[in-house]
């Protein structure tokens, strides 16, 4: 089997999750090119090629006064269009990466449809969990799509993911998905031994201050030193970073959220307000079953009480080992470290009899009353 994986190549879970795909496809023995300006020309209309030109020439003759202070865009061609239309043709599966609800929008990824009836190959939807497992957000995305703003399950033929519990229960129909996990096998995610105690705060999230000033309030009143991420950064800068520290405090509530498992990666606990800041992350809960239900042994829940979140701190300090945080999550979440391989062989198995092809989108149009009922 040949597969096309679309992605992009900025920071964020889009690449490290194009490359471990990749990674899980070729061991199986499948030939798989991850393309990193899948996204963006997948996001190619005229109108919007014609913006990028005329804003590259308007920067490029400001750029004649002032060049640092500008960066020209690359914007995609209609003849890189169809060269790259043309190298699709070629394989047998089209897998995009991609963000949710972008991934849903009808003015995101404008080429999905069109590609689909050009090279007549199923187009398969890989996140880091499944749409029809997020309650009330699901309904809001699904429902867009009667008004003509965007689509539901229908528009893609397969749906991989690495996680699908959350608090919201899954209906009991047959869904299109195949529970992957992820492969993150990497030398810079590993535990390092730490001379200090350090907690690393997530980045800052618009609503959500409270949250963060109740932490900074425990951090300052243990004498616990702390790093803030703001900016952006690299993905071997901010994993360096997670190497460093020995604790994360999310800053708002996680659809799944990758630095979750990168910082176990790297031997640090997970501090939370509550359970359902991170609900991809449960254990022992049944799909169909609504409610919590319980994470892993690196997470630290303090009920968004200083005092029991001072406790936690203090306790973690006298006793932070990396390498058994990171030997926890391995075993406890043990596909979202280095995949489910036998899932993905099976995924693979239905596309090659065929029960995956460019039409099963059309079957899933139905789904979406299960979850917006």
């Amino acid at each position: 089997m040949k597969a096309a994986i679309l992605a992009n190549d900025q920071p964020g879970f889009i690449k490290p999750m194009a490359a471990g795909l990749q990674k899980m496809l070729r061991s199986l023995g499948h030939d798989v090119d991850v393309f990193p300006d899948g996204l963006a020309m997948l996001n190619y209309g005229a109108f919007k090629a014609a913006q990028e030109r005329l804003k590259n020439r308007a920067k490029s003759l400001i750029n004649l006064v002032k060049p640092e202070r500008f960066l020209l865009k690359q914007h995609v061609s209609w003849f890189d269009l169809k060269r790259f239309e043309a190298k699709l043709a070629q394989y047998d599966v089209i897998i995009v990466v991609c963000h949710i609800p972008d991934a849903f929008l009808a003015n995101k990824l404008l080429g999905i449809e069109r590609i689909r009836q050009k090279v007549q190959r199923p187009v398969v939807l890989y996140q880091n969990y499944y749409l029809a497992t997020r309650g009330d957000w699901s309904q809001k995305i699904i429902t867009l799509g009667g008004n003509n703003k965007g689509y539901g399950l229908e528009r893609y033929d397969w749906y991989l993911a690495a996680s699908v519990v959350s608090e919201s229960p899954l209906s009991k129909q047959a869904h299109p998905y195949s529970l992957i996990g992820q492969d993150l096998r990497d030398a810079s995610l590993v535990a390092e031994a730490k001379p200090s105690f350090k907690v690393l705060l997530d980045f800052d999230r618009k609503g959500f201050e409270q949250f963060r000033q109740l932490q900074i309030q425990a951090l300052e009143q243990t004498n616990i030193e702390y790093t803030q991420l703001k900016g952006r950064y690299s993905q071997a800068d901010i994993r360096q970073l997670y190497r460093q520290h020995s604790a994360l405090f999310l800053s708002c509530r996680e659809s799944f959220g990758l630095p979750i498992v990168e910082n176990q990666l790297c031997g640090s606990y997970i501090f939370t307000p509550f359970k359902n800041w991170a609900p991809s992350h449960y254990i022992n809960k049944s799909l169909h079953a609504s409610g919590e239900g319980d994470l892993g042994d690196n997470f630290m829940v303090y009920d968004n009480d200083v005092e029991k979140l001072k406790q936690q701190l203090l306790s973690c300090q006298k006793n932070h080992p990396g390498e058994q945080i990171e030997q926890s999550f391995k075993r406890q979440y043990r596909a979202l470290y280095q995949g489910d391989l036998r899932q993905l062989s099976n995924f693979v198995t239905k596309l090659a009899r065929g029960e995956i092809n460019c039409t099963s989108h059309v079957r899933h149009q139905e789904l979406n009353l299960g979850i917006t009922s």
